[in-house]
C-alpha cells in the first residue's frame, strides 16, 4: 500500500512540475507576444511603413494567437 501511495504521490508531482512548467511557459509567451505588439505600435508612430520582415512577425504572431 506504501509503494501505491508513493506512485500516487508522484505521479500527482509530475502533473503539478508539468502544470508549472506551462505555466511559465505561457508567461513567457505572453511577455514576448506583448513585446512584439509594442514593437508594432512604436514601429508604425515612426515609420511610413512597416519593414517587410516585421510585417511577416506581426502576422506570424498573429497566426500563432489564434491557433492557441
Amino acid at each position: 500500500m506504501t509503494r501505491n501511495g508513493t506512485e500516487t504521490t508522484q505521479h500527482a508531482d509530475r502533473r503539478l512540475i508539468g502544470a508549472i512548467h506551462r505555466q511559465i511557459a505561457e508567461r513567457r509567451f505572453s511577455a514576448l507576444a506583448a513585446a512584439v505588439r509594442e514593437h508594432e505600435a512604436r514601429a508604425s508612430r515612426h515609420t511610413i511603413g512597416a519593414r517587410p520582415h516585421d510585417v511577416a512577425l506581426y502576422r506570424r504572431l498573429r497566426q500563432i494567437i489564434a491557433e492557441v
